[in-house]
Parts: structure tokens; C-alpha cells; sequence
């Protein structure tokens, strides 16, 4: 089939979404400079409620179903997202076609008063964030922390940081890094203290299975990323995990190995297991699933299944 001479990319409507669909333009302007590419902005549910905590959605693709839908629709050709908001197993019908990036999977420290780390915040600071995920490893190695819900874009988040709404907030770095908005007092969290959630920092071009454009957009994928980003999901598949499950975890590829460390919390930071490994290249296959049954075998399900049960408050970004 031949390429299309529009091609229009589905995303969400705010700042970051579009500028990582911008991105995703860019570089396949590059490779089809006789392509018109546009984007298709859609204005998601939890978009236009952003006062509703993440969980009460429902699902991981609160923030993917509607802009699949403009794809499925025939309205646009493909979707670009951020890779951690996309369900580990996709709809019927569509394929992850390309990982064209991914940065800085790490999450950042902001204080509203100066630069600060995690070790060096007061007891009893109030840090805000919406994640499970995040506010479960924080308490665990800092128990002495306030941890408050927030919601709203990365403009929105750092005005309410302003107007003295928390002490400290905790933000994905390659976010602001994509909006040129990384302020010079901000420290990077630990990775052995907090890990990323998976697939932080990746940006997903998905689209329908049958799409002309799948070959165009197999030149936008990056190897390293793909592998480190797929077995971060076989991850999630494999030990069950969805939008109420506290999980983190980073697939660093190497020259010649694959190491990978994934974390299961309690939202109170009392409970935690964690796994790591670093295996050869040709074993990266199998680790997704080795450490899922390490995981689960050291008490992950009792974790998963009692944050299932827990009512909606905040998310798992």
C-alpha cells in the first residue's frame, strides 16, 4: 500500500502531548519530506475532568481510549502518546508501529522554597503528586513525608506548587525537558529509591494493523528503546499489574546486557518487593517473566490485590 500524502496524528490536547506529537512530525517530515503531516488534538475525558482522581477512570487508557478511537474512526492515521499511558495489552486490530524516543525515564524532585533532595527535605513536608506508585516508595524511604494528591497539567502543578499548595512536588523529568521547562533547582530522585513507572519517558506511535503507513513508521523505532520498553510491558502483563497497581520498574540495556529492576508498593510504603537482574543480551527474553514469579512468589499479589480493593484517590503515573 502506498503512503498517503496527509498524515494526520492523533493526541491529546495538552502542551506535552503536542509537543511530543510535534516531535513524532518532525521526524517523519525527515523521512517523507513530500508528506503533510498534522495533528489531530482530542479532548480526552480526564482531560476535561482533571478534578476527578486518575483511579475513579476506571483503567490505564483513561487517557488513550478516545484518541485510538479518532484512529479506529478513520479521522486520524496514527496515534502518538506517551508510552506509560498505554495499556500493556492493546485493543484489537492495533500495534505499537514505533518507539521513536525515549529520555530521562528518571522522576524529579521540586521544592517550592529552593533546591532540595529526597534525603534533605524537612520532616513533615508536604509533597504532592497523583501517583500510587511514587507516593508508596517515598514513604517507604521517608515515612516522615506528607504526601498530598494533585492533579492537572505540568503548568497547572507547578502554579498550585507556587501558590503554597504542597512543599515539594514530583514530576516526570522527560516531560519538562520536552517543554523546555526543567527548573535549575530541580534534583533527580534516586532510581534504587523511587523507580520510574514503565516506560517513563518513551513516546508510542500506535495505529490499526493493517495501516499503509506501518513500514514509514518502522523507520521512526529505536531498538534499545523498543527492547527496554517491551520488556518493561511484558513486565506489567506478566504479573498482572493495571492502573491500581504501585509498580515501577526500568529496563537499562547495555552493550552486552540487560539489567532490570521493578518494584511492587503499598501506598503507604509499609509493604515493598523489589527484584533485580543483569543478564546477557539473548536472556533479555525471559526476564519480564522471571521477575514476575520472583515478584509474586515474595508477596507482590497480596500488595496488587489489596490496591485493587482500596477506593479511588490519586493515580499510578
Amino acid at each position: 500500500m502506498s503512503c498517503p500524502q496527509i498524515i494526520r496524528l492523533a493526541t491529546r490536547g495538552s502542551a506535552l502531548a503536542l509537543a511530543q506529537a510535534r516531535r513524532v512530525a518532525e521526524k517523519i517530515a525527515a523521512l517523507a519530506p513530500s508528506v503533510r503531516v498534522e495533528l489531530f488534538p482530542v479532548r480526552t475525558t480526564a482531560d476535561r475532568d482533571p478534578g476527578k482522581p486518575l483511579r475513579a477512570f476506571g483503567d490505564k487508557g483513561v487517557f488513550v481510549r478516545e484518541v485510538e478511537e479518532a484512529v479506529a474512526s478513520g479521522r486520524a492515521d496514527a496515534a502518538v502518546h506517551s508510552l506509560k499511558d498505554l495499556p500493556a495489552v492493546l485493543p484489537e486490530n492495533f500495534v505499537l508501529a514505533a518507539i521513536p524516543e525515549r529520555v530521562a525515564p528518571c522522576d524529579i524532585l521540586i521544592a517550592r522554597n529552593g533546591r532540595a533532595t529526597l534525603e534533605t527535605l524537612p520532616p513533615g513536608t508536604r509533597v504532592a503528586t497523583s501517583s500510587l506508585r511514587r507516593r508508596g516508595q517515598l514513604l517507604h524511604h521517608r515515612p516522615d513525608l506528607q504526601i498530598v494528591d494533585i492533579r492537572g497539567n505540568v503548568d497547572t502543578r507547578l502554579r498550585k506548587l507556587a501558590a503554597g499548595q504542597a512543599d515539594a512536588i514530583i514530576l516526570a523529568k522527560a516531560g519538562l525537558l520536552r517543554l523546555n521547562a526543567l527548573p535549575e533547582h530541580a534534583t533527580e530522585l534516586p532510581i534504587d529509591a523511587v523507580l520510574p513507572a514503565p516506560c517513563q519517558g518513551a513516546i508510542a506511535v500506535e495505529t490499526m494493523a493493517d495501516s499503509p503507513l506501518l513500514s514509514l513508521l518502522a523507520q521512526l523505532d529505536l531498538p534499545e528503546a523498543r527492547l527496554a520498553c517491551e520488556t518493561e510491558r511484558a513486565f506489567v502483563r506478566a504479573i498482572g499489574a493495571d492502573c491500581r497497581t504501585p509498580v515501577g520498574c526500568l529496563c537499562a540495556v547495555g552493550e552486552t546486557s540487560v539489567q532490570f529492576s521493578a518494584v511492587i508498593c503499598s501506598a503507604d510504603g509499609s509493604r515493598v518487593v523489589r527484584f533485580e537482574k543483569e543478564v546477557p543480551l539473548e536472556a533479555a527474553a525471559d526476564l519480564a517473566h522471571e521477575a514476575a514469579q520472583a515478584m509474586l512468589a515474595c508477596g507482590a499479589r497480596a500488595i496488587i490485590e489489596k490496591a485493587r480493593s482500596a477506593p479511588p484517590s490519586g493515580g499510578t503515573s
